[in-house]
């Protein structure tokens, strides 16, 4: 007799098919999931080889034309920074000038004087890869021309993080170094008083050492975060500054920042030590002219351009505030200037 079809016979095979295919589709997500993690743990494991922060580019083995970032893994420009500043002016020889600035730039001078100093922050926000707050100081040899204003050049750049320190040699052309920013409030700096001529008291500031290289390159006595009126007025600027001549870029390169902040007098002025060892101690040896304090910072550093030297010595407002220029023969040819002093590169 004939043989009767289960009705559930088909019902069976099909749920035995669901099973097979949801243990296969498992089985994939299992695998998909394994291999993506080990990509993972590869790529962190292998991190340096395949992401290049010192050129800037994102370099997977015959794939080098992929730009990810600038160099010292920092975003296109403009680049943002945020924090709290000092900027003390010093007067400098410019025979001493002379030895940090390049002999075809037009030096700023009266007197046999040019204005240097130093510029010392503390930022809490950067562009900075991993490490966004760092500390910086930029000691500025002099002033160099840029008709009809002026541009400072930095002789030394001390930084607190890797990152700006490549961004800053090889985007920008700055002499960086690598520094230790160490704040002593165990030991206050002595700060002088407009009444200690009447009082013997003096009122004291925390002193914040600069290391580099294994050793102490200044010491400088911090006033106290200034709040509320204390901060200053508020204030917008736009400010030039020269760089290049270093390894990385040959050419003189100029870049501009747009700074915004709350701005203030120090007064008296902040007090520096510097040893005599230190490549700054010619620099920072004279008494301070003038002292600025910016609270609540804010800049937008933008990218350099090349520059012409020449166009230092065109159209200068004041010409008894200039050397005169050099012949082509011993301008032709600009070494690369390199700060005195054992230093930590």
């Amino acid at each position: 007799p004939p043989q009767k079809k289960c009705p559930h016979s088909l019902n069976n095979s099909g749920k035995m098919m669901q099973h097979s295919w949801s243990r296969g589709n498992s089985a994939f997500a299992l695998v998909f999931i394994a291999s993506w993690t080990a990509a993972v743990v590869l790529s962190a494991f292998f991190y340096h080889p395949w992401l290049n922060i010192d050129g800037g580019k994102l370099q997977f083995p015959g794939f080098n034309w992929i730009q990810a970032t600038n160099a010292g893994g920092y975003s296109p420009p403009p680049w943002k920074f945020e924090g709290r500043a000092i900027y003390q002016l010093h007067p400098v020889d410019v025979e001493t000038a002379k030895k940090y600035i390049p002999s075809n730039l037009n030096i700023v001078q009266f007197a046999g004087y040019t204005l240097g100093g130093f510029y010392l922050a503390n930022y809490t926000d950067s562009p900075a890869r991993g490490k966004k707050q760092f500390g910086e100081l930029v000691v500025c040899a002099g002033l160099v021309w840029n008709p009809p204003t002026s541009c400072a050049w930095a002789s030394h750049i001390f930084v607190g993080s890797k990152s700006a320190k490549v961004h800053g040699e090889r985007e920008v052309g700055l002499p960086e170094y690598m520094a230790d920013f160490n704040m002593d409030d165990r030991r206050p700096g002595l700060r002088r008083s407009w009444t200690q001529f009447w009082k013997s008291k003096t009122s004291s500031r925390p002193e914040l050492s600069v290391i580099s290289g294994g050793s102490e390159m200044m010491k400088v006595a911090i006033p106290e975060e200034r709040r509320g009126w204390r901060a200053g007025f508020p204030i917008a600027m736009r400010l030039p500054s020269f760089s290049g001549y270093n390894k990385y870029e040959k050419n003189l390169l100029t870049y501009s920042l747009d700074l915004k902040s709350r701005l203030s007098l120090i007064v008296p002025g902040c007090e520096v030590q510097v040893p005599k060892k230190s490549p700054l101690h010619e620099l920072l040896r004279r008494r301070p002219l003038i002292s600025l304090c910016f609270e609540k910072l804010r800049m937008d550093v933008e990218a350099p351009t090349k520059h012409d030297p020449a166009l230092t010595f065109k159209n200068v407002p004041f010409k008894f505030l200039q050397k005169q220029p050099q012949s082509s023969s011993s301008s032709s040819s600009i070494q690369e200037q390199q700060p005195k002093g054992s230093l930590s590169t």
